[in-house]
């Protein structure tokens, strides 16, 4: 009765933030000379090859409202969500409005935030947090969540000046504690206290941008000051029990501050893109006491850099794309839960035939240590097929497959290789 109460709870409380939402937008809506409904139904089932099990089956609505002015416009991305447990989640991904100016543009709302060159990396793209209940295969478009923000962009010739402020943090949403993308590690965060930061003015997080856009190369240059959208782990863990104890755990959000910047040039017909971020005082779980009888965690600040180069190309027909990642960690401790390097590639190819209704692609993510490259690949490896059945009407077909030491990345998940169906329909 009391977690059907608390379901009930929840969704009462998500359905009034909507119709909230909806109330306080709806006149803009209502006086914007064009309005404008698109939207995308789908329909996702997943099956693990090992397992022989089906843990995935997904039914999705996400709805676009939006309606223009003459200085105005107005977004609503309402979306439904039902997993295999069979409760539905309802929420609103993006709801904001524009503002626009002579030489600038101001948006207010809750907003998804995009930034950088990278495909499939966060680097300098750290102002919206990441959905990674479905660890990293949700399409990139969803993975970034929308946050309450304002933003307003200046434009001065080829420069653009954006400044951003999020006045209350929203974390990175993790896997729940039984689904199959959730780890030791992030269980032992899930069952940990949570510290959060509190919902004060003097806990808002800032960033600024300045953006060149000519006609032989782009390129930005960002700051931030911002809370980690991961927590850290502090306290004890007794290894006396079976499984551990962790009520003494707390799992916590620390201040930092970012700088970096992007840059993309065209030689002939090839793209050349970099990003880079170094992250400042960063907070990472360190290993105090090892234990036994008990295991003390405490938080380590260390400056990190993570950058990429990339190319994009074409050969015959067949659109091309690889980057290289590289994270780095400063004065780095034996004792910290992460990786002092982490090498990973990742490469794309993409190739549309019969009249572009059938659509083969590969997308590879391959982690490597340099010093040891045959005994520490880590990998996954994404191919899939799309066939359009009309317009608007898609089937979508592929594996997920995960290779590697457990310990790794991506091989931790290699009993989760699976294959996917997907019917997509957009309007």
């Amino acid at each position: 009765m009391n977690s059907l109460t608390h379901i009930n709870k929840k969704h009462l409380i998500g359905s009034l933030v909507i119709l909230m939402a909806l109330a306080m937008l709806m006149p803009n809506m209502l006086f914007a000379k064009d309005i404008n409904f698109t939207g995308m139904l789908r329909s996702y089932t997943g099956a693990r090859l090992s397992e022989g099990d089906v843990p995935i089956t997904e039914q999705t609505a996400d709805i676009k409202m939006e309606g223009w002015g003459e200085n105005t416009h107005i977004m609503l991305n309402p979306y439904a969500y039902i997993g295999a447990d069979g409760e539905p989640d309802i929420g609103m991904r993006e709801a904001y409005l524009d503002l626009y100016f002579p030489s600038m543009d101001i948006r207010v709302g809750k907003q998804a935030i995009v930034w950088g060159e990278a495909e499939g990396a966060f680097i300098t793209d750290i102002v919206s947090p990441q959905d990674l209940r479905s660890f990293i295969l949700a399409d990139f478009t969803e993975i970034r969540m929308g946050v309450p923000a304002v933003k307003a962009d200046y434009f001065a010739g080829p420069l653009t000046f954006d400044a951003v402020w999020l006045p209350r943090f929203v974390p990175t949403d993790q896997p729940d504690p039984d689904s199959i993308w959730s780890t030791e590690q992030l269980k032992m965060m899930n069952n940990a206290d949570q510290d959060m930061p509190d919902d004060d003015l003097e806990n808002s997080e800032f960033f600024g941008k300045v953006s060149y856009f000519g006609a032989a190369f782009n390129g930005e240059l960002m700051a931030g000051y911002a809370w980690d959208d991961n927590p850290v782990l502090e306290g004890d863990i007794d290894l006396t029990s079976s499984p551990p104890n962790t009520d003494d755990l707390s799992a916590l959000h620390e201040r930092y501050t970012v700088v970096g910047g992007s840059f993309s040039t065209t030689i002939g017909s090839v793209v050349l893109r970099s990003e880079a971020a170094a992250y400042l005082d960063r907070a990472f779980t360190a290993i105090e006491t090892p234990g036994p009888p008990t295991r003390t965690l405490a938080t380590s600040k260390h400056h990190q850099l993570h950058g990429l180069a990339g190319l994009d190309w074409s050969l015959y027909g067949v659109d091309m794309s690889s980057q290289y990642i590289l994270q780095y960690i400063h004065d780095y401790d034996a004792a910290l839960l992460s990786d002092e390097y982490d090498h990973t590639l990742t490469f794309r190819m993409r190739d549309s035939n019969m009249a572009e209704t059938l659509t083969w692609e590969l997308f590879t993510y391959v982690g490597f240590d340099p010093e040891d490259i045959e005994n520490s690949t880590d990998a996954l490896l994404r191919p899939s097929l799309t066939y359009s059945i009309e317009d608007g009407v898609e089937i979508q077909s592929g594996v997920e497959i995960f290779l590697g030491d457990e310990s790794g990345k991506f091989g931790q998940y290699e009993d989760n290789t699976m294959a996917y169906v997907s019917l997509r329909w957009y309007f």
